[in-house]
């Protein structure tokens, strides 16, 4: 028959340890404290990263371009040229600068992680 105790987070054998590394220790029992200030049941901790990317529309965009170019293509089947390039052209130039967006808010989003 269980007890439940499985089920529960384990607790830190000693308040602080020294890693060796830092020179420094940590008391176990001080962060714990913080956390439930902070409402964070004890033996949780708050997931990395704290701060969720921004939603971004580069994404549809960009398969909207892939969309309009293979469209293109398939249109290219007919005898009428100029709507083949002109449907694949739309398709690359939002293909294109989706890319070019969506990198760009990837590198924004960098310099935040990092400052």
């Amino acid at each position: 028959m269980s007890t439940g105790n499985e089920f529960q987070a384990p607790r830190s054998a000693s308040p602080a340890v020294d890693y060796g590394t830092t020179g420094g220790t940590i008391d176990f029992q001080a962060m714990e404290a913080e956390a439930l200030k902070r409402g964070i049941p004890p033996g949780w901790h708050r997931p990395l990263p704290e701060k969720l990317p921004s939603p971004g529309y580069w994404p549809a965009i960009m398969a909207l371009g892939i969309t309009f170019m293979l469209w293109g293509l398939a249109v290219g089947f007919n005898e009428v040229v100029s709507t083949i390039v002109i449907i694949f052209f739309i398709g690359f130039v939002l293909f294109i600068g989706a890319l070019a967006g969506w990198i760009g808010d990837m590198r924004h989003e960098r310099k935040d992680w990092n400052g």
